[in-house]
């Protein structure tokens, strides 16, 4: 399962709010082609930061005269560096436009986060208690035959 921040702004009132679910962790599309990413996602700072970044770390190698497996080398750890923060980049951009983290939703892709994250923002608690308990949810677990302690895989 996968892990989504959830970012909401506030709308207009009798308005919904604008919701946004973003993937905690890496971003593999920033990895491989970083340049459209940061053109697709509108983050134009990071785009001149990863630009000006870029030419100070070729630069670089230029005046220090590194080998060409060095310099590739430095290359990947830069491009890994920049795909494990662009969540948290993009995170960063919708804050700044009003956007509050309102909590973390747990998926196995995006829209099994969004249903998740809807469903529980739109039942009610009250009428969630109900089910859990002619589920049986609230008896103990009973214990395992291979451990002293209930586990929630062990057989009713």
């Amino acid at each position: 399962m996968r892990l989504y921040t959830v970012q909401e702004r506030a709308a207009a009132a009798g308005a919904d709010p604008d919701v946004v679910l973003i993937k905690e962790g890496f971003c593999w599309p920033a990895l491989v082609i970083p340049v459209l990413w940061l053109l697709y996602r509108w983050q134009w700072l990071g785009l001149g930061a990863y630009l000006v970044a870029s030419g100070l770390l070729s630069g670089l190698v230029y005046l220090v005269g590194l080998d060409k497996l060095s310099a590739g080398l430095l290359s990947l750890l830069f491009s890994l560096l920049v795909a494990a923060l662009a969540n948290d980049w993009r995170r960063w951009r919708l804050s700044a436009r009003g956007y509050d983290v309102v909590g973390v939703v747990a998926g196995g892709n995006l829209d099994r986060a969004e249903e998740n994250y809807f469903r529980q923002r739109l039942m009610p608690a009250e009428a969630e208690e109900p089910a859990a308990a002619e589920a049986g949810r609230g008896d103990p677990l009973p214990a395992s035959r291979l451990t002293p302690f209930a586990t929630p895989f062990d057989p009713v």
